[in-house]
């Protein structure tokens, strides 16, 4: 069982099929989405994964989140959700999950909060109004993996996912659906020590100054 991602909705679009056809999509976007925390069975009974996604500001960050994010060397983040996995789907804290953890073609289940976003958005003292409406965890099942573009974050799954624009969905395999076989395991990130490798490669073949 892999990790899922947390993912922020974009907004509706199309995308065009050879045969002319047009397939509506909902178009996700990666925000530095990373682990951030590991959960283990001889520590808390269980194997899961910790991500968080998105970035805030330090001054609005507590003291104990703050050593939290420090520990795992990655900057404070804007929301943060668990995913349980198998002993053999470990992703190392620190490591950045990409698009590529999906493939076209596969299907997955994607949670997210509905919104009460009717006008006035708000309720007014002694006026008499609707219940409470939205910020209900929903989930939709088996959605299809029409798109992705690794360097842009996106994943673009056909069909309406839950939640407002700009809200944070996550999305994971389907659980009624198998993996394709070409799906990587444990999943396909940049690893910090990778990123690292890479700017000090770069720094070492960029042109000195005077030279």
């Amino acid at each position: 069982m892999r990790s899922g991602v947390i993912a922020q909705k974009v907004g509706m679009t199309r995308l065009f099929t050879d045969a002319g056809e047009h397939v509506p999509v909902t178009v996700l976007r990666l925000a530095q989405c990373q682990v951030v925390a590991h959960r283990s069975k001889e520590k808390d009974g269980y194997v899961a994964l910790q991500l968080g996604a998105g970035t805030r500001k330090v001054k609005n960050v507590s003291k104990a989140e703050r050593g939290r994010f420090a520990v795992a060397k990655v900057e404070p983040k804007r929301t943060i959700a668990e995913f349980r996995v198998s002993d053999d789907a470990i992703i190392p804290v620190g490591a950045e999950i990409t698009a590529d953890h999906f493939v076209v073609g596969q299907f997955v289940d994607v949670t997210g909060t509905s919104g009460g976003r009717q006008d006035p958005g708000k309720t007014f003292k002694n006026k008499k109004m609707p219940g409470h409406l939205g910020v209900d965890r929903v989930t939709t099942l088996n959605l299809k993996v029409a798109k992705i573009d690794v360097e842009r974050g996106l994943i673009m799954l056909e069909g309406a996912v839950p939640g407002h624009k700009g809200g944070w969905i996550t999305v994971r395999d389907a659980v009624k659906k198998s993996l394709p076989k070409d799906t990587p395991k444990p999943g396909k990130f940049r690893s910090p020590a990778a990123e690292v490798s890479t700017k000090a490669e770069t720094a070492a073949v960029a042109p000195q100054e005077g030279a």
